[in-house]
């Protein structure tokens, strides 16, 4: 089950879109079927869709603009627990335990800290069962958790939740420890708007605090020097970055219709 899950989530993505396209139509041209020409050319225009800025961009940016990042205390002087959605990380000792926490994690637990040392006495309660990879038996919460106690975060501060493995569930396990009480609430900003939705369904009380930000902000000027639109027109053409903002903003935007369509939102 967990095989066919991991193969129709990456069919859904720009990756196996454009993969599709491309083996289908090697494979129907090398038995002779026209449409494989076609399925070609739509491969090549996928690429060149979610692989260029002008789209992914705006995919992203719909989304990491949703809610402005918590910058200063102000409104949440009183919360008393922040909490971390995580993402990615693994048990490998061999490796410092720096290595064993994905980016987007690291890019969610320095907002975090930088946070926890602007709100007075307030606690980190991290939201993360077991990997979703060949990471071992130990929770993303508790390697997460290790890695906030080795930067700084007391472990008398820290509270790990260690059963969800998505963000339905991560709502789930929250409201069974934190109830009804608002808490600040840090994960990616192009996830944040299916957590929120999702969280608010189940009743929590969420003070978005967004991070991870990857869409670029536009420009307050815009350079027309020969070197600068070179510049412009080369940032713009199908790049492996781009397809990942593409990979990301699919990803949610999927997410949160399948939320929907299970009345989780």
């Amino acid at each position: 089950m967990d095989i066919l899950k991991s193969v129709f989530q990456y069919a859904i993505t720009p990756s196996g879109i454009i993969a599709l396209f491309f083996v289908l139509g090697f494979l129907l041209i090398a038995l002779g079927k026209r449409i494989g020409k076609y399925l070609l050319l739509l491969g090549i225009i996928a690429y060149f869709a979610f692989g260029s800025s002008p789209l992914s961009i705006s995919l992203l940016t719909r989304l990491e603009d949703r809610y402005p990042p918590l910058l200063d205390t102000k409104g949440v002087e009183d919360v008393h627990t922040i909490v971390l959605l995580t993402g990615a990380a693994w048990d490998d000792p061999r490796v410092p335990l720096s290595s064993q926490v994905g980016e987007i994690t690291v890019s969610r637990l320095l907002e975090t800290i930088r946070l926890f040392h602007l709100i007075p006495d307030v606690k980190v309660l991290i939201s993360g069962g077991p990997p979703d990879i060949d990471g071992g038996d130990i929770p993303v919460s508790k390697i997460v958790g290790d890695l906030a106690k080795a930067m700084g975060i007391p472990g008398e501060r820290i509270l790990l939740e260690t059963n969800s493995t998505n963000t339905y569930e991560n709502g789930v396990e929250i409201k069974k420890i934190l109830g009804e009480e608002p808490f600040v609430l840090v994960t990616s900003a192009s996830h944040l708007p299916r957590a929120i939705a999702v969280f608010e369904k189940l009743g929590l009380t969420p003070i978005p605090a967004p991070a991870d930000f990857k869409a670029i902000r536009e420009k307050p000027y815009f350079d027309t020097s020969k070197v600068g639109l070179l510049k412009e027109m080369i940032s713009a053409l199908p790049s492996s970055n781009n397809l990942g903002h593409s990979e990301r903003a699919m990803h949610e935007y999927v997410g949160f219709i399948w939320y929907w369509l299970r009345g989780r939102i």
